[in-house]
């Protein structure tokens, strides 16, 4: 099993994994991401800052979720990769790849070329806890963390 949470806000959605992804572990996060891109969940943020170690097949299954997302019109992406994560990305070339950003924030920042402003289930807005309040997608900080 393995550890994740998932937070969403309009079309897109944030799974922050809370767990190293290793072989043991890849089938169940493949599951997860799955049942995500059935729900129709295709603007995924995956926020790895709590991920130490990837095995290849983990980066095999993350690629295929990013393969899944653009089939589908959406898009995958990352953020906050741990060096040794950093690296596996690297010499897997995933860098070159899938968008990797260091904070969650820049990567939904980013899906604003997307044009998802205009679609119909997205809100506009994001609560951040620091804040106490909703912020408009317009007016999200540059950097910081989503809460």
């Amino acid at each position: 099993m393995f550890e994740g949470e998932m937070k969403s806000e309009g079309r897109i959605t944030v799974f922050h994994l809370k767990d190293d992804l290793s072989t043991e572990r890849v089938k169940h996060f493949l599951k997860k991401m799955n049942d995500l891109l059935e729900e129709g969940r295709h603007y995924l943020v995956l926020d790895l800052a709590e991920v130490y170690e990837v095995s290849l097949i983990g980066m095999v299954g993350i690629s295929s979720i990013f393969n899944r997302c653009r089939q589908a019109g959406g898009s995958l992406k990352v953020s906050h990769l741990t060096p040794r994560v950093r690296k596996a990305f690297r010499n897997t070339n995933l860098i070159n790849t899938i968008e990797v950003y260091d904070d969650v924030l820049e990567a939904v920042k980013s899906f604003r070329s997307q044009n998802l402003l205009k679609a119909k289930q997205y809100s506009g807005s994001f609560f951040l806890k620091d804040r106490n309040a909703f912020v408009g997608w317009d007016r999200l900080p540059l950097s910081g963390h989503l809460n």
